[in-house]
């Protein structure tokens, strides 16, 4: 069976969800540094939960204080501060992850023999290459982000950082478009893409936004398990079975159509 030939709704769906988790990977580079170095942080969807300006926190105690580049006074919702050393690695993480799911997303797509695994390895190195390559593109603009904060501790200028990570993630985009073939198809996939991708981006950024609310608010339900708030956990949990349940449905019939 050719892993190109999947209907265009279908990848819809696919892009949908592997962008949530496209996201995570790239928050879980960060969170592993806070974790390992026994922070206590308290993730949302797509960040480490912060509040900027005012008001401050309504239980200013439980957040760390801190000082954007520009002067700004924002909290950090952890358990303790982290040096600037620590800080900066942390920084670094989250880009660094992406780039190795974009990595393992074209492995499982170039060295794997079962098509829905290489159809979703394929999705998940496009979706996260493209997001990524369009975050750097318009980094003459973009005033905040990891490569701000880490440029400016390093006291160089963000470029420094944008260009290699940028150059990277544009490589691996391209690298997943040559593996489709002809132009139809890259289209095709392209297009389910930005359909499933956009979307989901956006309930992301709103559920964050909810998230960081009731955090503030001290809501139990949103209390945080292993340095994520609990929603998070739950519909990453939830994602993450409904696309193992595709790719073993998928997969048993992948292997009945060879019989």
């Amino acid at each position: 069976m050719d892993y190109r030939k999947i209907g265009f709704w279908q990848l819809v769906i696919m892009a949908f969800l592997l962008n949530i988790i496209v996201q995570l990977t790239h928050e879980s580079g960060h969170w592993i540094v806070c974790e390992t170095l026994g922070k206590k942080p308290v993730w949302g969807f797509n960040q480490l939960l912060q509040m900027w300006g005012d008001p401050p926190p309504i239980h200013p105690d439980q957040w760390i204080t801190t000082i954007s580049p520009g002067g700004e006074k924002g909290w950090l919702r952890l358990g303790s501060s982290l040096s600037i050393n620590e800080f900066n690695i942390m920084l670094a993480a989250g880009p660094v992850a992406s780039i190795l799911g974009a990595i393992l997303g074209l492995s499982l797509m170039y060295w794997n023999s079962v098509p829905i695994t290489r159809q979703m390895g394929l999705v998940m190195a496009l979706t996260g290459s493209f997001i990524m390559s369009m975050y750097y593109l318009r980094g003459f603009s973009r005033m905040g982000g990891d490569e701000y904060f880490l440029a400016a501790n390093l006291g160089i200028h963000k470029y420094i950082i944008d260009i290699p990570f940028g150059l990277s993630f544009i490589i691996a985009f391209i690298a997943g478009l040559l593996a489709l073939g002809d132009w139809r198809t890259m289209l095709k996939w392209f297009g389910a893409m930005i359909l499933g991708s956009l979307p989901s981006g956006l309930l992301i950024m709103k559920a964050n936004s909810i998230v960081l609310a009731q955090v503030n608010l001290d809501n139990q339900l949103f209390r945080p398990l292993l340095g994520w708030s609990l929603p998070v956990i739950i519909v990453n949990t939830i994602v993450c079975l409904v696309l193992l349940m595709w790719w073993k449905q998928a997969k048993i019939r992948s292997s009945s159509d060879l019989r």
